[in-house]
This record gives C-alpha cells, sequence and structure tokens, in this order.
C-alpha cells in the first residue's frame, strides 16, 4: 500500500511563502504511544512501500513540501517556491537555518542527490515512478538520457529548478511524497547503501523528530529533534511506535491505556471500545483492497478465469460477515474519497464514475451465474476441469486475513466449484516479498493514495510499473495514462482516466474486495488537540498532551 496524503493545491505564478508552520496553542511536552501493524519492511525512503513504512518515516523526514492541518502541501523543507506562469518550472529555495540530524545543512544537491538514487537501476525502487513527472526522470531510469539531461538543476546551495514535462494539479502533493525526500549524500556513502536506514546508528535525518531506538518487531522510538526548524510547533517530547500484529492485543493495550491511540479493524473491536465509554470515529473510504493475481501463473494467466473468480464472491457478504464494521464493497478501483474533475468542489471521480455509467462496474454482491458463464468458456480454453485447477492465496498471518481469505475461499467451492484453493498464511512482510519476485498466484493487497487524484490508483497497473506486481499490461493502457498526464483540460483527462477503470474491469489483474472506512479512536483525556484526524491524515506532531 501506499501512503496517504493530501489534496491537491492550486499552483499559481507567484511566489508561496505558507509555509508548513504550525502553531501549538496547549502544553507541548510528554510521550505519546501509538501502534504500528507490522515491522516496517524498510524505513529508507528510496526502498519503502507500506503506509506502515511511510508512517513513521514522516516523522523523521521532512521533504520540499509537507501537508498542512487541511491536508494541503505547503512549503516545508523549502521556505518559499516561484512557479513559473506555465507551471512547469519550479524554484525552491531552501530554509537556511535546516540542519541534518548530523549538524551538516540541508542543501540543494541533498535532493538532487536523493532522486539520482531513486532513479537508479541499481536501487530498484518501486517508487520510482513517482519522479517521472520531472522532465526525462522515466528516460534517465531507462538509460536513454544523462543526468544531467533530467530536469533537476541545482542553481547554488540552497536554490533548486525542476522542470516538469506537463503541468500537474497534483505536483505539489508529489514534491511532498517521502520517496522525493532529501538524503545527505556523504552520510550514505560512508555508511553504505546495505546498512543505510536499517538501525539507529545508520539514519541522518531532517525532520521533527529523531529515530533512537528501533527494537526489531518490538518498538521504533523517535524524540522531538530540537535543532529542527520549527521544533517550537511539534508537541510530544517522545513517540513510541509499538508493533503489535495482533488486532485483539493491540485492542487491549488501548483499553488498558498502553497506547494512546487505535485502528479498530471490525466491529467486534468497535464495540468493545464504545462498551468501554470511548468514542469512535470513522475515516471516509479512500483506501481500496483487492486480490492481486499473478497473471504469469498457468490458470491465471486466462482472462475468463479471472472474471469467474471476480464475479464469483459477494463483497458486501464478505464486510458483513468478516469486518463486521464501516467497510464498503468496492464497486470500482477509484474509491468515492477521491476527487473527481472538480475537485473538492465537485462529485468525486467515483461518483461521477457511477453516474455515467448508470451503476456500479463491478457488482457489490457478485454475479454467480456470469461468474460461471466465465469459468466454463476459462475450462474450455485451458483444457481442463474445475477439479483440475489448482490456486493459493497468500495473506497475512493475523486472524482478521486468514478469515478474509477463508471467505473467499469458500465463495470460490460454493459459487465455482473451485475445489483446490488453499491458503498461505505469512507474515505481511514475507507476503509483499513473494509479490515483489513473483512467487505467489493470489495475494491480498490493498492501495491508499499518496495523493488525491484518481492517477495515483490508476497509473500502478502500467506495464513493468514498480507497484505492479501482477505481470499484466496492456499498451492501450499505458497510453491512456501517458494522454492523461499530458492532458491540460480536467474533464478530458477524467474520461481517460474513467477508461483505465473500463479496462481493469474486463482484465481482472486485480479482483477487488472493498473499500476500507477505517474506524479509530485515541485517548481523549490525554490527546487534547492538534489537527490529529484530518480527511487523509493521522499524525500527532502538533498535538498537545495533558500535563
Amino acid at each position: 500500500t501506499g501512503s496517504g496524503s493530501s489534496t491537491p493545491s492550486t499552483t499559481d505564478s507567484s511566489t508561496t511563502d505558507d509555509s508548513a508552520e504550525a502553531e501549538n496553542t496547549g502544553a507541548t511536552g510528554g510521550e505519546l504511544n501509538l501502534r504500528s501493524t507490522m515491522e516496517p519492511t524498510s524505513l529508507n525512503t528510496l526502498l519503502a512501500t507500506y503506509a506502515y513504512d511511510f508512517t513513521p518515516i514522516s516523522a523523521m523526514v521532512e521533504c520540499l513540501y509537507r501537508d498542512d492541518e487541511t491536508d494541503t502541501p505547503q512549503p516545508a523543507a523549502a521556505e518559499s517556491v516561484d512557479i513559473s506562469d506555465d507551471n512547469l518550472v519550479y524554484t525552491f529555495h531552501l530554509r537556511e537555518d535546516a540542519v541534518w540530524s548530523n549538524g551538516d545543512p540541508v542543501v540543494a544537491t541533498d535532493f538532487e542527490f536523493a532522486w539520482q538514487q531513486a532513479l537508479n537501476p541499481a536501487v530498484a525502487s518501486n517508487y520510482a515512478y513517482m519522479l517521472f513527472f520531472i522532465h526525462n526522470a522515466e528516460a534517465y531510469l531507462e538509460g536513454e538520457v544523462e543526468w544531467t539531461d533530467v530536469g533537476v538543476k541545482v542553481i547554488d546551495e540552497y536554490t533548486l529548478e525542476v522542470t516538469l514535462d506537463n503541468p500537474l494539479p497534483y505536483a505539489t502533493d508529489l514534491f511532498a511524497f517521502y520517496t522525493l525526500a532529501p538524503i545527505n549524500q556523504s552520510f550514505y556513502e560512508e555508511v553504505g547503501a546495505d546498512l543505510y536506514a536499517t538501525d539507529p546508528e545508520y539514519f541522518c535525518t531532517n525532520g521533527m523528530y529523531n529515530l533512537t531506538e528501533w527494537n526489531h518487531n518490538s518498538d521504533i522510538v523517535f524524540e522531538k529533534n530540537p535543532n529542527y526548524w520549527n521544533a517550537d510547533a511539534v508537541g510530544p517530547d517522545k513517540i513510541t511506535y509499538k508493533i503489535i500484529t495482533d488486532d485483539q492485543a493491540a485492542l487491549n493495550s488501548y483499553l488498558s491505556k498502553e497506547i494512546d491511540y487505535n485502528e479498530l479493524d471490525t466491529g467486534e473491536t468497535v464495540q468493545q471500545v464504545e462498551n468501554a465509554g470511548l468514542e469512535v470515529g470513522v475515516k471516509p473510504a479512500r483506501s481500496t483492497f483487492y486480490v492481486m493475481c499473478n497473471t504469469a501463473n498457468e490458470y491465471l494467466s486466462n482472462v475468463n478465469l479471472r472474471k469467474a473468480l471476480a464475479l464469483g464472491y459477494d463483497k458486501q457478504a464478505l464486510v458483513d460477515t468478516v469486518f463486521q464494521n464501516d467497510n464498503q464493497p468496492a464497486t470500482s478501483f477509484v474509491p468515492p474519497a477521491i476527487y473527481g474533475a472538480a475537485g473538492a468542489d465537485g462529485p468525486t471521480f467515483q461518483e461521477a464514475y457511477l453516474e455515467q455509467h448508470g451503476g456500479e462496474l463491478w457488482p457489490a454482491t457478485g454475479d454467480t451465474e456470469q461468474a460461471m458463464q466465465y469459468l466454463e468458456t476459462a475450462l474450455s480454453e485451458l483444457g481442463c476441469t474445475a477439479a483440475d485447477i489448482t490456486l493459493s492465496i497468500d495473506c497475512g498471518d493475523n486472524a482478521q486475513s486468514q478469515s478474509y481469505a477463508a471467505f473467499l475461499q469458500e465463495q470460490w467451492r460454493v459459487n465455482l466449484g473451485l475445489e483446490n484453493i488453499t491458503i498461505n498464511p505469512m507474515q505481511t512482510k514475507q507476503v509483499s516479498a513473494n509479490r515483489n519476485s513473483g512467487d505467489y498466484c493470489m495475494s491480498l493487497a490493498g492501495w491508499s493514495p499518496d495523493y488525491n487524484d484518481p492517477m495515483t490508483f490508476l497509473d500502478m497497473w502500467v506495464t513493468g510499473g514498480g507497484n505492479n506486481q501482477t505481470g499484466w499490461g496492456s499498451e492501450e493502457y499505458d497510453s491512456l495514462v501517458a494522454q492523461a498526464t499530458a492532458e491540460a483540460d480536467v474533464d478530458a483527462r477524467q474520461e481517460l482516466l474513467y477508461q483505465c477503470e473500463d479496462i481493469l474491469a474486463d482484465q481482472c489483474p486485480i479482483l477487488l474486495t472493498y473499500w476500507e472506512c477505517q474506524n479509530y479512536s485515541y485517548d481523549t483525556e490525554k490527546i487534547l488537540d492538534g489537527q490529529i484526524i484530518t480527511a487523509n491524515q493521522t499524525n500527532f506532531w502538533y498535538a498537545s498532551l495533558a500535563e
């Protein structure tokens, strides 16, 4: 999954100086204990992939922009930004008082070095494509041009000029994304790429907090960085992420006040929190969950089998029986909280799409009759019987993930007669590794947006994309994404992205399951204010804690 992000902001030709400076009106200091549901796959900004990676990264790393309390990107490591009249050239003026945790100043070459590494094939960053909006960035990754041809120019120590290929309404969101964070080149080269960001002594950071402890599979400890340029606005002195993989164990920790915030994944946990007299909130549907198919598999290479699987289960029943919470059956890949062509002032992308199509693209309750027709066609094309088909589902080793996979397994057995589907529970890190290597059949997966625009969902599935681990590709799909990226007319652009949704539904490299509407609860007696929960983010950097 990707990380949470923000609302597209309007760019203009003027100098922007509304920095991401927050005021803390309550008490500062204190210690906050939070939960991470898994050991991070990596805290290296070049290699991080999961939201569970980016959340702790956001505490210790500062990009050119950072989202404010309204989820709007504001200059952060950059003190001000000049944007050309054609919205193609961004000139960043860096803060001259920003320093690395080793005392070095944060300078323009730190950004240039980091971005060159992200586009280095030897680094193998899954998120390299997040830089493709920069002129010639993709061509550099493909070895077609030299670095001097890329639209990244260091003007002087504190001035960085970036040239885009096309104007983008969400460019500031991309500059706020953590793959584009700076890296202290001398430190990186001194410790070496293999050790960098693997243990506390191998971190050199420029953000609000310093990482002081990382007890793997146990906890990650951050302490406020006194040298951060806006340190006076930062609330808690110390933040500890406790790695608790089991949902019930996490709930017990929350109810006993060992952790101060907890996300609630089932209706049962919501009920327990409410029974304890605590408040429960819900976030909007902005994340999509699905089954990723390995299209290189001898059976899943058949599109009609994938279509049969996609229609062969009831998404509403999945929500009702496994999650029993506010999740919604996914009827399109782009979820309801993502803006459409009109931004925050108009219908969402999903609302406009469903209106245009006159209803659901992916039926919420499945379609067993249609699924059986696809299955019969698939069996004929494959030259086998249903009894011959052997499939498997990789999933996390927690109870909910296994229940989720078991629900699909049983639905496909009852509705399609597919008896030979096994479940492979494993640590989430191994699930990810299997997808990266292609050593899987089906895998439970999900995606949270990196910015509030449908492109953050739909550009995932371009051929060979860093997060496209299905093996599927389509020249038509790739062309639509490229056209949408270059299209200045917002309505025409949205029509192109609708066509991407159509192709996903027709080809089924993924099988949609649900949109997550995350329930949560936090200790309101301890956490007093600080814009903790906004439309797209959950953070506690500016929270005031009770003394």
